[in-house]
């Protein structure tokens, strides 16, 4: 093995290692990322609708009924091929992750569903899908992890079957976290309207923004962390026929609420009115083109 393969399976098996150990953050249920908070999720789930529907189950209209197999590339633990299955999109489920842990996770939740298919340890930058095979391949807020982007593109244009769609739910934003000044001083300016007690950093101090992080800094938390998140959009045109694009926001959402979302109480009228102003400031901003959106719903199609 070269130095370089040596230090590719490296820095693989602590990305995998990262995303295992993430498993009991998970389990705790606690709120750490924008989306974990159950108004804002809603909102992001407006916002990801196809044709007046949620985009999963518009699949079932695509379709004329269930996709006949899924592929979820960076599976995890499966939730979202499993939900596919539960709600009837599709018949057969298989993934592809690098951590062990969370293949095992989802495995057995396949199994508990009674789901047909297989969660697989793999590494999806090298992964190799048999020609038209899949109805429909996917991947959640895992694609921007990828660094093969054109080799797994390539892979997945094979193995559509012809009606078959690629769907990613995904970061698209600046590579390795390496936010614009624009993105920056907007969430600084709407965080100023922020009481205190909702901005308290989960380490005590009070946030008056959120800054751009060293690419170091990055590298060091995940390896493969929005690796060429910046050029997903792009290569997914070159690649495929856009059907959709749904922009989703977290240009300034994802930002502001770094370690401090769990301040915000669901239901609480007041924190309730904060969240509200924010989606709705960085709605119109995002929708104007004054800022782009870092986060996208993309659906495409063999051309």
């Amino acid at each position: 093995m070269s130095d370089a393969d040596s230090a590719y399976a490296e820095r693989l098996q602590r990305e995998g290692k990262k995303w295992g150990d993430h498993l009991a953050v998970e389990a705790g249920q606690e709120m750490f990322a924008w989306l974990d908070h159950p108004s804002i999720r809603a909102h992001y789930e407006v916002r990801s609708r196809v044709e007046s529907q949620p985009w999963r189950r518009w699949l079932a209209s695509y379709f004329h009924g269930p996709a006949h197999r899924s592929m979820e590339l960076g599976c995890g633990s499966g939730s979202l091929n499993v939900e596919l299955y539960q709600i009837g999109a599709v018949l057969e489920i298989e993934g592809v992750d690098a951590s062990a842990d969370r293949v095992q996770e989802a495995e057995g939740r396949r199994m508990r569903e009674g789901a047909p298919g297989r969660f697989r340890v793999e590494d999806a930058n090298k992964v190799v899908l048999e020609p038209g095979r899949y109805d429909l391949i996917c991947s959640s807020h895992s694609f921007h992890h990828f660094i093969e982007l054109e080799h797994v593109m390539a892979q997945v244009l094979d193995a559509l079957t012809p009606r078959g769609l690629f769907i990613l739910e995904e970061f698209v934003g600046p590579t390795q976290f390496q936010w614009t000044d624009a993105q920056i001083e907007a969430t600084r300016d709407l965080m100023a309207d922020i009481p205190e007690r909702y901005r308290m950093h989960r380490w005590g101090a009070v946030k008056g923004y959120e800054g751009r992080p060293t690419v170091a800094e990055v590298v060091a938390s995940s390896p493969f962390e929005s690796i060429r998140s910046a050029e997903i959009g792009s290569l997914f045109e070159r690649y495929f026929d856009v059907m959709h694009r749904n922009d989703l926001g977290g240009t300034i959402q994802h930002l502001l609420y770094n370690g401090i979302v769990h301040n915000f109480p669901p239901g609480e009228p007041e924190a309730e009115a904060i969240l509200r102003r924010v989606w709705e400031k960085e709605d119109a901003l995002v929708d104007s083109g004054r800022l782009p959106s870092d986060f996208q719903l993309l659906i495409g199609r063999r051309p």
